[in-house]
């Protein structure tokens, strides 16, 4: 067999690629799987983070919290009841005499009569006015087009218009959006020259009233009732931390509604599970993650969530009342201690938990400057990535390169062996 036949010049150059594009390959891989692996455990932190402000906001939205209350009504029908986390523990007795009332005015007009054409329709609703200038409509306007200017115009605060027909009439019915008896609604019109004015003039003067502007008014206790009104039927602020809905008058006969408040203890359970859990989750994806245990951004979040347990909430420490962490920043509760903390003085240790300079305040606004997505985590995960693009960027250089020693090399080969070949040949003739 000819010895040129022996050299396969794609085999040896291909080797000789490999072993010159070994040591950066190894280099270049290294650092990228190094920024990779950083990049995604400062995206899971992220993650963590955000859910557990997602959890930090849902306790302290509304009359959520992590002390939850249970409440009752005897009457469902009647009116519904909802416990905050400040709510005091007790029994209610309340009898609903009024509901509350938006004012609602309805004047009738001829469906085929034309509108005027000038002069201003005036609405006052609590002492404050606006007015549509009937010039401003479209020619041959319609009821229908008065409506939507009263919707629609700039000083409109709470005034609602609609049309209803019955038969051969049209309504336009104006209605204040706020219930209440202070919010009264008054009609008024002053006509220019069109003699069509007339009939908003006298649909005003036969103006039906189809609901009253009135307070809700209930009565407090079973025996020497306490009055109560509010322009709305939605109760905040009668027993604190109660939120009442009247849904209905009682009569005369009727016993009182019966409301009882007191502690859920199974949801503030569940609660302080969910709380707990969420927090560890974020302290756990930083120890337990290589990338994040040496990380300086990663530590100043362990440091500063340390900084707000270790703090004090209206005059106590959160040790005191049984919520405590080990070293490694683990949070647990004890739960002797935050039993008797919740027996002994319930408002504060809400307080001290879901109030506006609690824990939980804290902890939102320690985690807000990392969560955020143009935040300082937000910003981490850009210069990692800007180093990943340029390692990204030297590989294919690196790739290119070697595309180019691999022709080299193959030309040598392939040279090599047709310059053996030659020589061969040469050599046959003697």
């Amino acid at each position: 067999m000819s010895s040129y036949l022996s050299i396969d010049p794609q085999y040896l150059a291909s080797q000789y690629t490999q072993i010159e594009r070994a040591g950066k390959d190894k280099l270049l891989s290294t650092k990228a799987n190094q920024f990779t692996s950083q990049l995604n455990a400062i995206k899971k932190l992220q993650t963590s983070l955000k859910d557990f402000s997602t959890q930090i906001k849902d306790f302290r939205s509304g009359d959520n919290s992590i002390l939850a209350n249970t409440a009752s009504s005897s009457s469902e029908s009647t009116l519904s009841v909802k416990a905050g986390g400040n709510a005091v523990a007790g029994s209610y007795e309340i009898f609903v005499e009024q509901l509350a009332q938006s004012h609602q005015l309805a004047m009738s007009f001829d469906p085929n009569a034309a509108l005027a054409t000038d002069g201003e329709f005036t609405i006052d609703l609590a002492g404050n006015s606006f007015s549509v200038d009937m010039a401003s409509l479209p020619a041959n306007a319609k009821l229908s087009d008065l409506a939507a200017a009263i919707n629609n115009h700039a000083d409109n605060d709470g005034v609602k218009a609609t049309l209803m027909r019955s038969g051969s009439e049209t309504f336009l019915v104006i209605s204040s959006e706020e219930s209440g008896a202070a919010n009264q609604l008054t009609l008024g019109f002053t006509p220019g020259g069109d003699a069509a004015g007339a009939d908003i003039t006298a649909a005003l003067a036969a103006k039906q009233e189809l609901k009253v502007a009135q307070d809700a008014i209930v009565r407090l206790g079973s025996d020497t009732a306490i009055s109560v009104t509010s322009a709305s039927n939605t109760l905040t602020d009668v027993i604190e931390g109660v939120t009442i809905d009247l849904l209905k008058v009682q009569t005369g006969t009727d016993s009182p509604v019966s409301v009882k408040i007191g502690q859920d203890e199974q949801a503030i359970k569940d609660n302080l599970k969910k709380f707990i859990d969420g927090y560890n989750s974020v302290v756990g994806s930083i120890s337990k993650d290589a990338n994040l245990k040496n990380d300086s951004m990663a530590r100043s979040v362990q440091n500063q969530f340390r900084a707000v347990f270790q703090g004090t909430f209206e005059g106590s420490t959160l040790y005191s009342v049984g919520i405590e962490f080990d070293r490694n920043g683990v949070l647990s509760i004890n739960d002797k201690r935050f039993e008797q903390a919740l027996a002994e003085d319930p408002a504060k240790l809400e307080a001290m938990l879901s109030g506006d300079a609690g824990m939980l305040a804290k902890l939102e606004t320690t985690i807000e400057p990392y969560s955020k997505n143009f935040g300082l985590l937000g910003d981490k995960q850009k210069t990692i990535q800007a180093s990943l693009d340029l390692v990204t960027e030297k590989q294919k250089r690196h790739d290119y390169s070697m595309e180019l020693t691999y022709k080299r090399y193959l030309g040598q080969f392939t040279q090599m062996q047709v310059t053996i070949a030659q020589l061969e040949s040469s050599m046959g003739q003697f």
